[in-house]
């Protein structure tokens, strides 16, 4: 026989015995796996279970005598270093007409104004798998429109059409916390704290009837009110990760702001103008809500 005849079956055996990956432990276990990823402070590995089942695991690197995987691997399992975030929902604000003296006498339609859509995005540098620093940036929008009814001295009563549209926007720094399950590694649970100035800018258009003896006419108000102030947040979310570089889940957010002082614009038919810098409230407007988001995230 061919002296080379089973040198194929040898390199593939050989080849075969080397795409194992295995962990050897400082206590000289050697653990047969797969290695998905290598961070700065541990180990993810999955073992193969006898029903055909795949677990996942976590080793601490210091645990770690020396270990073995594939050179794809190799070339890929370095820590991702920054994480991009995207994230929209719905948002509501229960406080929002705390700082009303009469907000019993507040039109129906102005409860609108407490719901809204939102849309978020962040940018993390990672420091280690669990832990890293960046910005935050968040968009909300609310508005409403009615009729207020308003009494003319004839006596008669007369619908009083307005619309509001308001805009917050916020921007801050911020910390992200990440833990994964040791049972199930895709599965991310993450924490954000930030520090930041909200922008509240809050547009009103609103028509006013003027009645006399002889002359019925319109006079229109377009009003700017605008402020910010500081702000902080605090997220929480549950994530699954799709991919190695792609993982979407749900998460909610709690955003704190008070805001006390604003600056105020109007103008009117007939050339009318007024504004006021720094108006300041008798009590501070409350501007805190809650967002609820579906989350995505892109590390690389």
């Amino acid at each position: 026989m061919n002296k080379f005849a089973l040198l194929p079956f040898f390199l593939l055996l050989f080849f075969n015995t080397k795409a194992q990956d295995k962990i050897i432990s400082i206590n000289h276990d050697t653990i047969p796996c797969k290695i998905v990823s290598i961070g700065k402070e541990r180990i993810m590995y999955e073992l193969k279970n006898n029903d055909g089942s795949v677990t996942g695991k976590f080793m601490p690197l210091s645990q770690v005598s020396e270990y073995s995987n594939s050179p794809q691997l190799k070339k890929n399992s370095k820590m991702d270093k920054l994480c991009l975030g995207l994230n929209a929902g719905i948002s509501t604000m229960p406080w929002y007409f705390d700082h009303f003296e009469f907000s019993s006498t507040i039109p129906d339609y102005y409860n609108k104004l407490k719901i809204g859509f939102h849309i978020d995005a962040s940018a993390h540098y990672m420091i280690n798998d669990f832990f890293g620093l960046g910005v935050e940036y968040s968009f909300f929008k609310t508005s409403t429109s009615g009729n207020l009814q308003e009494e003319n001295p004839s006596p008669v009563f007369f619908k009083v059409p307005e619309k509001y549209r308001q805009y917050i926007n916020y921007l801050g720094a911020s910390v992200l916390f990440q833990q994964h399950l040791d049972a199930h590694p895709k599965i991310i649970f993450s924490e954000s704290l930030s520090a930041g100035v909200l922008f509240f800018r809050m547009e009103n258009q609103i028509t006013y009837p003027n009645v006399n003896q002889s002359i019925y006419n319109d006079i229109s108000n377009n009003s700017l009110l605008i402020g910010d102030t500081f702000s902080g947040k605090l997220g929480l979310t549950a994530e699954y990760r799709l991919f190695k570089d792609v993982s979407v889940g749900l998460g909610c957010k709690y955003i704190w702001g008070l805001l006390k002082k604003v600056s105020l614009e109007v103008k009117g038919s007939n050339d009318y103008n007024y504004s006021n810098d720094k108006q300041e409230f008798s009590n501070a407007m409350n501007l805190s809500r809650i967002d609820y988001s579906f989350v995505s995230r892109y590390y690389f």
